[in-house]
């Protein structure tokens, strides 16, 4: 039972997909990444590098877990 000290969230079950940029910070590029699980379509986070400041691993992890990491130049 909620206690004032959280949020509960009844998501939709998927989302379409697009661009999460990432403006510099490594929460909202790993959340972009979390978050394509449930894309139907591509997910594309501008500004990924950011990841590196907290976690350098995060998409060999995201990888390794079955997500699909493609890197555009």
């Amino acid at each position: 039972m909620p206690d004032g000290n959280c949020i509960l969230i009844d998501g939709c079950g998927s989302l379409r997909g697009g661009i999460v940029d990432a403006c510099g910070d490594h929460r909202i590029a790993m959340l972009g990444a979390a978050a394509s699980v449930l894309c139907s379509e591509t997910v594309t986070i501008t500004g990924a590098e950011a990841v590196d400041k907290s976690y350098p691993g995060f998409f060999g992890d995201f990888a390794a877990l079955g997500g699909v990491v493609r890197t555009e130049a």
